[in-house]
């Protein structure tokens, strides 16, 4: 089985991936940082710390991690316990009310804070010079995933199975207070609305980013709905759609073999389990929100003290908007 990789957004990456970091060497450089992780049982998450801890190690960089485990209150302590080292923070949100305060705090200790992954409350970033968010495209992946959606129906006019002349559709969304799942859906559905009228969205089911609670939501609405009425599954990340497709498993679909029933499922994130299905002809597609070039943009950020957004945007080579935003492109893999 072989899969396919879009060329789409792959222009940012030679600078990024050379393999040695992009700060000067005549520059004054960070080369210890703490790191606060939302939870490491994402297996998004995961994989990004994987590949953060790589990369520090074949840059000679220092990392000391944090796992709040999902709480709130457990990384609001993280964080306080360590500003008085005022190595630079690397924070990946439990929640985006904590923006405020992290921000107030480490702006006393002068200490410079990448956010990434999860949006913090942007207003709070035009405050402080030292603050910056690197995040996957969340719009573009909507986007992509539209593509390749439209893609596959255009390809298989038996996706309808029940001949009723509509695609029965359900959408695995992330937490409703995550920006992601916002924009993710959002672009989405915008985009399958220009193209389609007869797709029907039958349900949005909160997976919460998370495999068993996806493949929990997806057995419930089988047994009260049946499986005829699931033509078409769109998931916001990965795990949701490996969930999905363990649901689907045990009504006989998406087992791997081509001779058996089969309704596709799409993710977002690029997990190697994810990619894995894809080989298996389990899982249709995936957008890949490379870990590895979104850890050397943090990495970057963190080792520089400089503080010029346009100065930065030549160190990365791609833009850093003026309030310290940067966007990291998506890329496809499709089965074949």
């Amino acid at each position: 089985m072989k899969v396919k990789f879009s060329k789409l957004g792959m222009l940012a990456l030679p600078l990024l991936l050379a393999g040695s970091p992009l700060v000067s060497q005549a520059e004054e450089q960070n080369s210890s940082f703490d790191v606060f992780y939302y939870s490491l049982s994402d297996q998004y998450i995961s994989a990004f710390q994987n590949e953060m801890e790589t990369l520090a190690k074949e840059q000679n960089l220092s990392l000391e991690s944090f796992d709040a485990n999902n709480d709130a209150g457990a990384q609001e302590l993280q964080i306080a316990e360590k500003l008085p080292d005022n190595k630079p923070k690397i924070i990946n949100l439990v929640k985006p009310e904590l923006t405020e305060k992290i921000i107030e705090n480490c702006k006393k200790s002068g200490s410079r804070v990448i956010f990434f992954n999860r949006q913090p409350d942007l207003k709070h970033m035009d405050d402080y010079s030292k603050v910056w968010y690197v995040e996957g495209d969340s719009m573009q992946a909507g986007q992509l995933q539209a593509e390749v959606v439209i893609d596959y129906i255009e390809r298989h006019p038996d996706i309808d199975r029940n001949k009723d002349g509509r695609i029965a559709t359900i959408i695995l969304t992330g937490p409703q207070e995550h920006q992601a799942t916002y924009l993710r859906t959002a672009s989405l559905a915008v985009e399958l609305c220009l193209k389609y009228n007869y797709i029907d969205i039958n349900a949005k089911l909160d997976g919460q980013f998370d495999s068993l609670k996806a493949r929990g939501e997806l057995e419930n609405y089988i047994l009260n709905n049946g499986i005829d009425h699931v033509e078409l599954i769109i998931c916001n990340n990965d795990a949701m759609a490996l969930g999905a497709i363990s649901a689907l498993n045990k009504e006989g679909y998406n087992t791997g073999s081509k001779k058996k029933k089969y309704i596709p499922v799409f993710g977002v994130d690029g997990i190697e389990p994810a990619i894995k299905a894809i080989e298996e002809n389990k899982l249709e597609a995936t957008i890949v929100n490379d870990e590895k070039e979104q850890a050397q943009a943090i990495l970057i950020l963190a080792q520089s003290k400089e503080t010029d957004n346009r100065k930065l945007s030549k160190k990365l080579n791609m833009k850093v908007w003026s309030n310290g935003t940067v966007y990291i492109p998506y890329t496809k893999i499709i089965r074949k």
